[in-house]
């Protein structure tokens, strides 16, 4: 599941931009965008901060309980 509003935010912004604000690799960082990882909690508030957003509303997906279809 690719994170739309992290792609929508980035804009004309590389990926390897982002990585560099979040103190991430590239490819780590691809990988949470394209839903392939979940953002680990110790970047929750990094996410917040560069993308000015809650961290729910970047990645909905990580928030949704087991016993409900996403």
């Amino acid at each position: 599941m690719v994170r739309q509003k992290m792609v929508a935010i980035r804009g004309d912004r590389s990926q390897a931009e982002m990585a560099n604000l979040l103190d991430m690799s590239q490819q780590q960082y691809s990988n949470i965008e394209n839903g392939k990882r979940g953002i680990k909690p110790k970047f929750f508030r990094r996410f917040e901060i560069v993308f000015n957003e809650k961290i729910e509303n970047l990645a909905p997906d990580i928030f949704i309980p087991e016993n409900t279809s996403k």
